[in-house]
C-alpha cells in the first residue's frame, strides 16, 4: 500500500510539474490584435514585445539618424501627464522596464516587462509614450549630441573605417548603408526634432507585425494589457518596402590609414537568412570555426604564423534577409599576406572536413543556453519574437532543445556545404599602416573609395 501511495504522490507532483510547462498560443486580443501568448505561471513578472516593421533605413528622403535617436527620446521625451526624465523613475518605483530599439534595420522593438499587479499603471505609461510623446526639445539636442559623440569616437576607430568600408563595396551608395554606418557627412547634426517627429508618426501603429506576451498572466488579461498598449495608435498609412540590392562579389580591398597602431584583417561573405532555417546548425559550426582560443581559425594563425593573437568568426545582419560570416583579426603588419593565405587555407579544410571531436560537447554550451530560457521570461519572449517575425511556428522558442538534439554529424556536412561561402567567395578587407602590406589588393585611403574597387 505504501508503495502505491508513493507512486500515486508521484504521478500527482509529475502532472502539477507538466501543468506549469509553458505553453504557447496564438489569441486574438477583444480589439482584434492577434498576438503569441507564452503563458509561464511559474513567472511573477509578465513582458510585452512588439515588433514594428519599418523602411526608413531604405529610403532617400529620411535622416538616418532619426531612429537612433529617436528610439531613446521617446521615453525620455516625456508625455502628457509624464514630465520630460520622469518614466525611468516611475518605471524604477514600479519595479517595471520599458525599452525600444531597432533590431536588424528592418524593425522598431519595444519590450515592457512588468510584475502582474503593476500592470495597469505601467501599460499606462507606456501608451502616454507611444501615443502622444511629447519629444521634449531639450532632451531632444542632449541624446543627439551624445549620440554624435558616440558615432565621433567609434568612427575613428581603424577596424570600424574597415567594416564601413566593407559597407561601401557591398551597398555602394544605397541609402541602407548610410543607415549602417550612419557616416554621411552631417547626418547627426542636421537630425531635427521634425525628423523624429516624422519617423515616431509613421512607425508606431497598431498594426505591427509580430507581438509576444510572456509570463504568468491569463489569456483575457494578455488581450486586454494589448489593446491597451495599442489604445489610440493609429492604423499603417503606408505599404513598407524593404528592398536592398548588396553586391557580395569577392575583392581584396586595402583601407591604407597611416597612423593606425595595428592591422585589422577581415574576410566577409553572404550567408542564407535565418528565416530559411539552419540557424542551430550555423551556431555550431561557427562557434568551432572561430568562436574560442581552442577553434580552427585562432589555432591555424596561432600556430602557422606563431602569433600571440587571435583570430575568429561570426555572424551579423544587415537586414534580415541579407546576412554574413565574417572571419576577422588583427594581424602582424609584416605577416598580412600571409595570414590572408593562412585564414583561407583553414577555413577551406573546415569547410570540408567539418568540425573535430565529438558533436556532444559541441552541442553543450547552446544546450545549457536553451535549457535556461524558460527561466527568463526577456529572453524567452525576445526569442519567440524572432521566430515569429522569421515565420516560424508559433512556440518555437520552446523547442530549442529539441532542435539541437536532432542535429547530427551529417546535418552540420550538408550545411556546410550547402549554406557557407567557399573560400575563394570572401570580400578581403584589411586596414594598415603599411599600403604595401597585401599586394594585388585595391589600395583605398578612405572607406567611400570601396565602392569603386573591382
Amino acid at each position: 500500500m505504501t508503495r502505491i501511495l508513493l507512486l500515486f504522490a508521484a504521478l500527482l507532483c509529475l502532472a502539477a510539474c507538466r501543468g506549469d510547462a509553458p505553453t504557447a498560443s496564438v489569441e486574438t486580443s477583444p480589439g482584434g490584435v492577434v498576438y503569441t501568448l507564452l503563458q509561464m505561471p511559474e513567472h511573477e513578472d509578465v513582458t510585452i514585445h512588439i515588433a514594428w516593421p519599418t523602411d526608413w533605413a531604405y529610403r532617400a528622403d529620411t535622416n538616418k539618424a532619426a531612429p537612433v535617436v529617436g528610439t531613446q527620446l521617446i521615453l525620455a521625451g516625456g508625455a502628457e501627464g509624464y514630465p520630460a526624465g520622469d518614466v525611468g523613475e516611475r518605471f524604477a518605483d514600479l519595479n517595471s522596464e520599458g525599452n525600444i530599439y531597432v533590431a536588424v534595420i528592418d524593425h522598431v522593438i519595444g519590450e515592457l516587462t512588468f510584475e502582474r499587479d503593476q500592470m495597469d499603471e505601467t501599460i499606462a505609461i507606456a501608451n502616454a509614450h507611444l501615443r502622444a510623446p511629447t519629444l521634449d526639445s531639450m532632451w531632444f539636442d542632449r541624446i543627439r549630441e551624445g549620440t554624435a559623440a558616440k558615432m565621433a569616437e567609434a568612427q575613428a576607430q581603424p577596424a570600424n573605417a574597415g567594416f564601413d568600408a566593407v559597407r561601401w563595396a557591398i551597398l555602394g551608395e544605397q541609402p541602407l548603408r548610410n543607415a549602417l554606418s550612419l557616416d554621411e557627412p552631417g547626418v547627426v547634426d542636421n537630425l531635427t526634432r521634425e525628423d523624429v517627429v516624422a519617423w515616431h508618426t509613421e512607425t508606431f501603429t497598431r498594426t505591427p507585425q509580430a507581438i509576444v506576451v510572456a509570463g504568468g498572466i491569463e489569456t483575457a488579461d494578455a488581450g486586454a494589457a494589448i489593446d491597451a498598449l495599442l489604445r489610440g495608435l493609429p492604423d499603417a498609412s503606408r505599404t513598407v518596402m524593404q528592398e536592398a540590392a548588396p553586391d557580395y562579389t569577392a575583392r581584396r580591398i586595402l583601407l591604407h590609414i597611416p597612423e593606425a597602431q595595428t592591422t585589422t584583417l577581415s574576410l566577409i561573405a553572404p550567408l542564407p537568412p535565418t528565416r530559411l532555417g539552419g540557424e542551430t546548425e550555423d551556431l555550431i559550426l561557427i562557434h568551432a570555426l572561430g568562436g574560442d582560443d581552442q577553434s580552427v581559425l585562432f589555432e591555424a594563425v596561432r600556430t602557422e604564423l606563431r602569433a600571440s593573437y587571435g583570430f575568429g568568426a561570426g555572424m551579423a545582419s544587415y537586414t534580415r534577409d541579407h546576412r554574413i560570416l565574417f572571419l576577422s583579426g588583427e594581424v602582424e603588419t609584416a605577416k598580412l599576406a600571409d595570414a590572408e593565405q593562412v585564414v583561407r587555407d583553414a577555413y577551406a579544410d573546415f569547410r570540408q572536413s567539418g568540425p573535430s571531436g565529438e558533436l556532444g560537447p559541441r552541442k553543450a554550451p547552446l544546450a545549457a543556453n536553451f535549457a535556461e530560457l524558460p527561466d527568463f521570461v526577456v529572453d524567452q519572449a525576445r526569442s519567440e519574437l524572432q521566430s515569429a517575425l522569421d515565420g516560424f511556428e508559433t512556440g518555437r522558442s520552446l523547442r530549442l532543445t529539441d532542435e539541437l538534439q536532432a542535429v547530427t554529424e551529417g546535418a552540420l556536412m550538408d550545411r556546410l556545404s550547402s549554406a557557407l561561402p567557399q573560400a575563394q567567395d570572401f570580400i578581403v578587407i584589411a586596414v594598415s599602416p603599411d599600403a604595401d602590406a597585401l599586394p594585388g589588393a585595391c589600395v583605398i585611403r578612405t572607406p567611400s573609395a570601396a565602392a569603386d574597387c573591382p
